[in-house]
C-alpha cells in the first residue's frame, strides 16, 4: 500500500477532535494519539491544571475547555465553545466516565443517578450538540469509550455495567440514523486498564490475579492498547464501519 493511500485513509492532519476525560487515562492517551496522527484536539474535563498538563504534550494548538459533563447545561456550553473556536468538529471521543463500586442493596440511588448521567445521559447530550455540524458537513466519527463490563456482568458495579450496556445501544441507534450522512458511530471497549480509576483494584493481590488469570494475555491493559482501534475509528478510512463495538481487553472476553 503507498503512503499517500495510508495517509488518504488513515491520516488525520487537518482534523479537529475534541475528546472528554482528557485530563488522565484513557482520554490524556487517546488526546496524545490523535494529535500525533496530525489532528488538533480540544481537552475536555473538570481540572484546568490537568488539563494543561496534557495539552503540553502536544504539537497542533490544543484547546483546552473546563466543564463539568454532569451538569445540565455543559454539553450545549462545551459545543459552543468548540463551534465558536473551530466551527465545529470531525471527531468526538466521549471518554469522561464514573464507577463508585458498591454492594447492589448498599447502593444509594443518587449514585446511580450521578454514574447514569455521566456515562450516558452526557454523551448523548453532547454527541447530539456536536453531531448537528458533521451532518451538516456530511462528515464525523463518534468513537464512545465503553466497557467490557458492558458485555460483561460484574459484581458492585451493576450502575456502571448498566451504563456501559446502555452505551452499546446507544451507539447503534445513532449510527442506523447517521450512517447515509456520512458520520460513523462506534464504541470501544476497554478491558481491565491500568489507570487511575481502578488503582485500589490493581493494588489488591486477589484481583490483580484474578485479573492475569481471566486474560488471555496475562497481563493489565495500558491506555496506548486503544490506540490502534481509535485511530482506525477516527479515520476517514472508518466510512463503511459504523454501529460496531470493538473490544480491547487482551482476550478476556474470548475465554472464560
Amino acid at each position: 500500500m503507498s503512503a499517500p493511500l495510508l495517509t488518504e485513509l488513515f491520516g488525520l492532519a487537518g482534523r479537529r477532535a475534541v475528546v472528554t476525560g482528557a485530563s488522565r487515562g484513557i482520554g490524556a492517551r487517546a488526546a496524545q494519539a490523535l494529535d500525533a496522527a496530525g489532528a488538533q484536539v480540544a481537552l475536555v474535563a473538570r481540572s484546568e491544571r490537568e488539563l494543561r498538563d496534557v495539552a503540553a504534550t502536544l504539537d497542533n494548538e490544543p484547546l483546552v475547555i473546563t466543564a463539568d459533563l454532569a451538569q445540565d447545561d455543559a454539553a450545549e456550553r462545551v459545543a459552543g465553545e468548540i463551534t465558536a473556536s473551530w466551527g465545529g468538529t470531525d471527531i468526538l471521543v466521549n471518554n469522561a466516565g464514573l464507577s463508585r463500586p458498591a454492594p447492589a442493596v448498599e447502593l444509594a440511588a443518587a449514585d446511580w443517578d450521578a454514574i447514569l448521567t455521566l456515562n450516558l445521559r452526557s454523551v448523548f447530550t453532547l454527541t447530539r450538540a456536536l453531531a448537528a455540524g458533521m451532518l451538516e458537513r456530511g462528515y464525523g466519527r463518534v468513537v464512545n469509550i465503553g466497557s467490557v463490563l458492558g458485555l460483561l456482568g460484574e459484581a458492585w458495579a451493576a450502575p456502571y455495567a448498566a451504563s456501559k450496556a446502555g452505551l452499546n445501544g446507544l451507539t447503534r441507534s445513532l449510527a442506523v440514523e447517521w450512517a447515509a450522512h456520512g458520520v460513523t458511530v462506534n464504541t470501544i471497549c476497554p478491558g481491565w486498564v491500568d489507570t487511575e480509576m481502578v488503582a485500589d483494584l490493581r493494588r489488591d493481590p486477589r484481583f490483580d490475579k484474578r485479573v492475569l488469570r481471566r486474560v488471555a494475555a496475562r497481563r493489565w491493559g495500558v491506555p496506548s492498547d486503544m490506540d490502534g482501534a481509535l485511530l482506525l475509528l477516527a479515520s476517514p478510512g472508518a466510512s463503511y464501519l459504523t454501529g460496531q463495538t470493538v473490544v480491547v481487553d487482551g482476550g478476556l472476553s474470548a475465554g472464560w
